[in-house]
């Protein structure tokens, strides 16, 4: 079972906004068995929409569109799929009130575009959409389906984990598939495929190993169907085996939750200091819910000044070791767990991109006050990678040494 996904929107062929849709789609759809067979953008173009559901129905049993759903112009979607079918519209009441509740709550005069936003082609199931005006909509023609969805991306994402998903697997009785994760942090991804060639070779039919690499880290996932699964375990821990000293954890959980997780199983804080990393790990900790249980806080110390004055390192410490150093984030880390009273903490300095005659490169203090590891990494990406690739040494070695 394969699926087509069209993004539709002049703004995404131009470079305005990134299309992250399709990727959350292709991914949710993966989980439960249908792969996607196609991802293509379009223009807001009446033509190109109803060509590409046409061209796309050809490979594909189930196409879904995001975009195009709004109330100005140039959202034609409605339109295009209404002509396709050769149908008139209706209106759907319960969006036709919620969107008349949304614009009064607002004080907000109540425009005929904006009623507009509940009419739909007559041959559409609509998909109640509580968190904009724009609804979902599901249509079937000869055994083939069109989802089209808005384009807003936590509109789209609501609708397909509340209704798509669902009714996709009841719709097409997909077998459900099963994944086994091996995340892995300290070798490279070519590396780690010599490592695990003789496992590899040996996958069983409609068994497959993806290798999911980022800065820092690669994740591997063995999948095949549910019937697979002991299989799968065999195979899952032949690598863990032979991985063993690389490898931190074996879900799809990213590193910050699972520090968190321990965290608050051991009823422990953490506090940061991060100077080259400006607050990516602070930023990566925080986006979490319930963060504050653990997180007592910290210092963007990007300053020498600052670190003299907020954190109390000693002047001669910068002076005969430099700003970036391992004494450094050591002193800082120190002064920021007694301060904070955190049970562990995590310090990071160091240049992102060349500095005189220093490549990039940064330090990183963690652990508690009894015992502050250091670390030194190398680093090899543009700025804001090398921030992420930092922050996941970071966290996954504060988690494999402290947590683990």
């Amino acid at each position: 079972m394969n699926c087509t996904i069209i993004t539709i929107g002049d703004e995404l062929l131009i470079g305005q906004v990134i299309d992250t849709n399709s990727a959350f789609i292709a991914q949710r759809l993966n989980e439960v068995g249908i792969s996607v067979h196609r991802r293509i953008a379009i223009s807001d173009d009446l033509n190109e929409i109803q060509n590409s559901i046409l061209e796309a129905w050809k490979m594909s049993p189930i196409i879904i569109t995001t975009g195009g759903l709004g109330p100005t112009k140039d959202d034609i979607t409605k339109k295009a799929i209404a002509e396709l079918f050769g149908v008139g519209f209706k209106r759907d009441e319960q969006t036709f009130q919620h969107v008349k509740a949304f614009f009064e709550s607002r004080n907000v005069p109540f425009l005929p575009i904006n009623e507009a936003q509940a009419d739909v082609p007559e041959n559409a199931h609509v998909f109640f959409n509580t968190r904009g005006t724009a609804p979902g909509m599901w249509f079937e023609n000869d055994g083939k389906i069109l989802i089209s969805l808005p384009g807003v991306p936590y509109e789209m994402e609501h609708l397909i984990l509340t209704y798509v998903i669902d009714k996709l697997q009841k719709q097409f009785k997909v077998p459900p598939l099963y994944y086994a994760y091996i995340q892995t942090s300290g070798l490279g991804e070519s590396f780690l495929a010599k490592k695990i060639e003789h496992v590899e070779s040996q996958l069983g039919e409609n068994i497959s190993l993806a290798y999911l690499p980022s800065p820092m880290a690669v994740n591997l996932r063995l999948s095949g169907n549910m019937k697979q699964k002991e299989e799968i375990d065999v195979f899952a821990y032949q690598i863990r085996e032979a991985l063993k000293e690389y490898i931190y954890g074996d879900s799809k959980i990213p590193i910050e939750e699972i520090v968190l997780q321990k965290l608050k199983e051991r009823n422990k804080t953490i506090t940061l200091v991060e100077s080259c990393t400006g607050g990516f790990i602070s930023n990566l900790i925080t986006n979490i819910s319930g963060s504050s249980a653990v997180y007592k806080g910290g210092w963007n110390a990007y300053t020498n000044d600052f670190k003299i004055q907020e954190l109390g390192v000693q002047p001669e410490i910068l002076t005969k070791h430099s700003a970036v150093s391992e004494a450094c984030a050591k002193d800082i880390l120190e002064n920021a767990l007694t301060k904070t009273k955190a049970s562990y903490g995590i310090a990071v300095v160091g240049y992102l991109e060349k500095y005189e005659n220093q490549k990039p490169h940064a330090y990183i203090a963690y652990g508690d006050l009894a015992s502050i590891k250091l670390k030194k990494i190398d680093l090899f990406y543009p700025r804001i990678k090398s921030k992420e690739a930092i922050a996941r040494v970071a966290l996954i070695s504060l988690y494999k040494e402290f947590l683990n």
